[in-house]
């Protein structure tokens, strides 16, 4: 059990029909699940990550604070859209107090909109060789968010009275759940959201490639006739579902191996030696197996609760439901490490 004291932290995520949280105290490397709660978003609320109507969302995550019993009122927000861009990049190696004004300066020759229009930030991932004779740089992952579509975000917590303790790329997330052994090998991590799914390749347990998948779940659920809260289930029970969603599947391997040639195709990259899976879409039955087979690599679910606070499970329906889970939980992680 937590200790009173012990600092909390939040992760949300803002997902189409459905935003989930997760609660924990303790540190970043022994952390304690306090909860954990979803709550469905009406309908044209949030579409592909972007948030429409914030008074709709922020009336639902007031009601998802109180029926999940969420505390810490200060969030680590996960935004992924096609308002994010984020980029690999390098520049010269410089000291550390240097590092912000270059990668500014350079960051207009890769983004496709005005510097004043959007929020920056960036991550060094290492070193390399440059290309004259002794030369090194440092590799930088740049990411850019508009303002315009923040804004929404920020409203709709206002509204839910809650603060933002930081805004974070929701895919990019994921690496911090990896298992230790996905750690030292270079794996893709895919997961399948409402909206649009994520997707990022990690090299030794360092982000290589971040995308944005459209094959999308709530197309599914309306190529069924159903809603996307029924749609795990209607394949189990309606006739000729399953052909439905075997081609959904197939567009989804189709989608990954995309990613996967692209990553491979730069210089330096390592072979993909398995994919992680998670979000709702791993819940449909034969999933993993299924792209399995197309792909012709290793397809592992992975709960991301399964070594935190094993009391706790009784927050969950079965542990299959923490799968829908992986991005709330990185970025509550990520509210442990300061």
């Amino acid at each position: 059990m937590a200790m009173s004291g012990a600092r909390r932290s939040v992760g949300l995520e803002i997902d189409t029909g459905t935003a989930r949280a997760v609660e924990f105290a303790g540190k970043a490397n022994a952390p304690n699940l306090i909860s954990l709660g979803s709550i469905p978003l009406p309908e044209d609320a949030v579409k592909e990550g972007m948030i429409i109507e914030p008074e709709q969302v922020g009336a639902a995550l007031k009601k998802l604070w109180l029926q999940a019993g969420l505390k810490e009122r200060s969030v680590l927000l996960g935004v992924s859209n096609q308002g994010v861009l984020v980029r690999h990049i390098t520049i010269p190696k410089v000291p550390d107090d240097k590092i912000k004004n270059i990668i500014r300066y350079q960051a207009q020759e890769h983004l496709p909109i005005p510097l004043e229009s959007v929020v920056l930030d960036y991550l060094v991932l290492g070193e390399s060789a440059g290309s004259g004779e002794g030369d090194i740089v440092l590799e930088v992952l740049l990411i850019a968010g508009r303002r315009d579509m923040l804004d929404k975000y920020l409203e709709a917590l206002a509204i839910a009275q809650l603060e933002p303790q930081d805004i974070d790329v929701s895919s990019m997330t994921m690496i911090r759940l990896l298992p230790p052994q996905a750690m030292n090998m270079t794996v893709a991590m895919v997961n399948v959201a409402n909206g649009l799914n994520g997707i990022v390749i990690s090299a030794m347990g360092k982000p290589r490639l971040a995308r944005l998948g459209a094959v999308k779940m709530n197309d599914l659920a309306e190529s069924m006739g159903c809603s996307l809260e029924e749609v795990i289930n209607y394949v189990l029970h309606e006739e000729g579902s399953q052909s439905i969603l075997n081609n959904w599947i197939n567009n989804l391997a189709g989608e990954v191996r995309s990613s996967i040639t692209y990553y491979q195709d730069q210089p330096g990259s390592l072979p993909v030696e398995g994919i992680l899976l998670s979000g709702r879409g791993s819940l449909f039955q034969g999933m993993a197996e299924q792209l399995e087979n197309y792909l012709k690599l290793p397809v592992r679910t992975f709960n991301p609760l399964e070594r935190y606070s094993p009391a706790k499970r009784k927050l969950l329906k079965t542990d299959f439901d923490a799968l829908e889970y992986v991005i709330s939980a990185g970025l509550a992680i990520r509210g442990l490490e300061g």
